[in-house]
């Protein structure tokens, strides 16, 4: 496919005004594909491409380009599966409707609906980006109408109908007339996805983007293999020999967030937790924090991490294999961007390692069996740290001239010290710092030695060659073990309503 322009594209001089302060020029594979055709079509139009491709813009784009700010009434509604993702949305059209007479607004669950029914009413957005709840709340009270909404996208289609919300979406898409445009933006097309397209899109226009980050060799990729009850010991150390990162810890569930994060802070770890249970207000402090990087550790489920933004993250760290091979690309997609090096580490079980080899044929790449950082690998980080800084301090105080012998208190120290030589106060400062984590280090059994005891493997075997007993079928094993599944999409509600999206 030739690379187009955005100056090629046709697009307002508003639009083309913005994106060009934004230094952005060439458009990705999927924005290339999907803007000419919804700017120019009103075909309902369905797009699969991976997150971090760039859809948001893919269809925010040619929103910006159609919708008529002369007219007050809601003319686009976008669904998104999260609350976070919701506000992403609605930033990335304010930022690029800079130039542009028109409003938005983002309504959802899990606050209050006086500041979002004020908005729907005085403010008279002509885009509304949403989570399926709350829009749906909002139609019964009569407060959103769609008698005149021309266009409707569906981000993230698969995660939305993943998180049981087909009924609630389908529901939404009948209240819309004839005359209108459907946008579907998903990274896999399941059944419930297959059937909701027969169902409403209509001679639609399909465009596939296959995902680059597959094979993304700025990526490293390894696992390691730590019985369950050692999951969070196994993370620690990781985490621990990796001083200068920046990263996120996905967790299968939310209590799993909760129990993971608490065991990080009892560590000493600077670390937020984001999952479905928060309020929004402890959220937006969450996701601020780890933004901002006032913490260098979030930990999240998949589905909270949906508005995560962050483009320098260097480690993923996965406790526990994802549900699915897709979920695994999405979230080790999330570091080795922009040309940086990143790591994505799993922490797998025993019994479920050997569903390694299917990931590693999805993405067309090896994933390292590793083992942890040793006990001498742990010591010999934390000290470079403190060296560091010592040395950083020792440079600040040599630049600013102190002279701590005008303390009184500084005097005290030096008399109770000053008759020892240069060796045993080098040995007086290494126990008084490090004392109490050399202890801990020192109490550290091997758990990967743990891990392999009665499992018929030697410290060498790859776990990923063992066959399945009494000839079962490996991908029905996987269902029972806390691995990979298929992914299993329904209509059928599921408990996450009860999450107030």
């Amino acid at each position: 496919m030739s690379s187009l322009t955005f100056d090629q594209l046709n697009l307002k001089p508003e639009l083309l005004k913005v994106l060009t302060e934004m230094n952005f020029t060439i458009p990705t594979d999927i924005q290339q594909q999907a803007i000419p055709v919804l700017t120019t079509s009103d075909k309902n139009f369905v797009g699969q491409a991976q997150t971090g491709t760039g859809k948001t813009a893919a269809f925010v784009i040619p929103l910006l380009e159609k919708i008529d700010p002369s007219k007050v009434s809601v003319q686009a509604l976008i669904l998104t599966p999260t609350r976070e993702l919701a506000f992403q949305v609605e930033s990335e059209i304010q930022k690029l409707g800079k130039y542009l007479n028109l409003k938005s607004t983002c309504i959802y669950g899990g606050t209050s609906y006086d500041k979002q029914i004020l908005a729907l009413k005085k403010d008279k957005p002509q885009i509304v980006v949403g989570t399926p709840g709350r829009v749906i709340d909002m139609i019964k009270k009569k407060i959103l109408n769609l008698d005149r909404t021309r266009f409707c996208v569906l981000d993230e289609a698969d995660e939305m109908l993943n998180m049981g919300f087909a009924e609630d979406v389908q529901t939404i898409l009948d209240r819309f007339k004839s005359e209108r445009q459907l946008m579907m933006f998903s990274a896999t097309m399941p059944k419930t996805i297959l059937k909701m397209i027969k169902k409403s899109f209509n001679d639609h226009h399909f465009v596939k983007v296959e995902n680059k980050s597959l094979s993304n060799d700025d990526i490293e990729q390894k696992y390691f293999i730590v019985r369950e009850k050692h999951f969070k010991e196994g993370l620690a150390r990781l985490i621990d020999n990796a001083p200068k990162m920046y990263g996120i810890v996905f967790c299968r569930t939310k209590l799993e967030t909760k129990s993971v994060g608490d065991d990080l802070k009892k560590r000493g770890h600077l670390v937020e937790v984001l999952n479905g249970d928060m309020g929004q207000t402890e959220r937006d402090h969450a996701m601020k924090s780890f933004k901002d990087g006032k913490v260098k550790i979030m930990v999240c489920t998949d589905v909270a991490a949906r508005g995560i933004d962050v483009q320098n993250l260097t480690h993923v760290f996965n406790y526990g294999l994802p549900r699915d091979n897709e979920s695994y690309v999405h979230r080790i997609g999330r570091t080795g961007r922009a040309g940086m090096k990143g790591k994505a580490y799993t922490i797998v079980g025993p019994n479920s390692a050997f569903i390694i080899r299917s990931l590693e044929k999805h993405i067309n790449k090896t994933i390292k069996l590793s083992k942890l950082p040793s006990v001498e690998d742990l010591k010999r980080k934390v000290v470079e740290s403190e060296i560091e800084g010592a040395q950083y301090i020792l440079e600040a105080i040599k630049n600013k001239g102190a002279d701590f012998k005008t303390e009184a208190s500084f005097e005290l120290f030096e008399s109770e010290f000053k008759h020892l030589n240069k060796e045993e106060l080098l040995k007086l400062v290494f126990v008084w710092k490090f004392n109490k984590v050399m202890r801990r280090y020192n109490n550290l059994a091997d758990i990967e030695d743990v891990a392999k005891k009665g499992s018929n493997s030697s410290r060498t075997r790859d776990p990923r060659s063992r066959k399945p007993r009494d000839g079962a079928n490996t991908h029905q094993k996987s269902r029972s073990k806390p691995g990979l599944k298929p992914k299993q999409s329904s209509g059928r509600k599921s408990s996450y309503r009860s999450r107030k999206s």
